[in-house]
């Protein structure tokens, strides 16, 4: 399983739904001060919404944000967010999921990414349980930092995320508000494909188009880190992990 660190978007904001504000924050993102610092380097950085380590489905072929303040800034300024006299441009809520220490540091991270380019984040921090009701349910964030999980193809847990027409309270899913017919109609197409290469293609431009259009935004992709001696036996005993990638060695036994 590949965790994906994303950046979740209310496009209902005046402010969010505009393309330019989408790419400020991405370029107001150093992803590699994400992965060097909030992961210890144990992680990715992300150019869209297949993981780099699904080969099968992955292109780099996409529209990349690079880490860019002066050009975030400028983006702010094209969008007509002119920064006030307290260097402030608009504000807005930001809730980190609580799953994981990575998720809550990267809440804080980007409060303080954003502060440099004038948007002003209230970090609202909630559990899990309220966490989901606010995203999922009641669409109460502008922003939310999620860790979908890309699950070995597109279709299962990843186009759900920008698709529209998704029931309120279906977790893990686009409850942003953003509609893309076009982007639906990729989703669509891909779903009724069976040719593996034409299917494919099909999620090459489904990355692009993401990428381009900046529903959510994903910075980073890791999976967890299991350490043993080799002596050890039964490391996992609940018989799902056989299909990960424990050794053979952890599960002897």
């Amino acid at each position: 399983l590949t965790y994906q660190l994303v950046v979740e978007i209310n496009h209902r904001r005046k402010e969010l739904a505009d393309l330019k504000v989408r790419q400020a924050i991405a370029h107001a993102i150093d992803r590699k001060f994400v992965v060097d610092t909030i992961f210890l380097g144990y992680a990715v950085a992300s150019t869209g919404p297949v993981p780099k380590n699904a080969p099968e489905f992955y292109t780099a072929d996409v529209p990349t944000y690079d880490f860019d303040v002066a050009r975030a800034n400028a983006l702010l300024d094209e969008a007509g967010y002119k920064a006030g006299a307290d260097g402030k441009r608009f504000s807005l809520k930001l809730l980190p999921a609580p799953y994981f220490n990575e998720t809550r540091q990267f809440g804080a991270y980007l409060r303080q990414a954003l502060a440099a380019i004038g948007i002003d984040a209230e970090l609202v921090n909630n559990d899990s349980a309220a966490h989901q009701k606010a995203v999922y349910t009641e669409h109460a964030f502008d922003l939310a930092v999620a860790p979908p999980v890309f699950r070995g193809d597109p279709a299962i847990s990843t186009t759900i995320l920008v698709q529209s027409g998704i029931p309120a309270g279906v977790g893990f899913s686009n409850q942003g508000g953003y509609v893309n017919p076009a982007l639906d109609g990729i989703i669509a197409k891909a779903a009724e494909t069976i040719d593996t290469a034409a299917r494919t293609d099909i999620y090459k431009d489904f990355q692009s188009q993401v990428a381009a259009d900046l529903p959510l935004i994903n910075v980073a992709e890791w999976g967890f880190i299991t350490v043993a001696r080799d002596t050890v036996e039964n490391v996992p005993s609940n018989p799902r992990w056989a299909v990960s990638n424990w050794s053979d060695t952890a599960l002897k036994g």
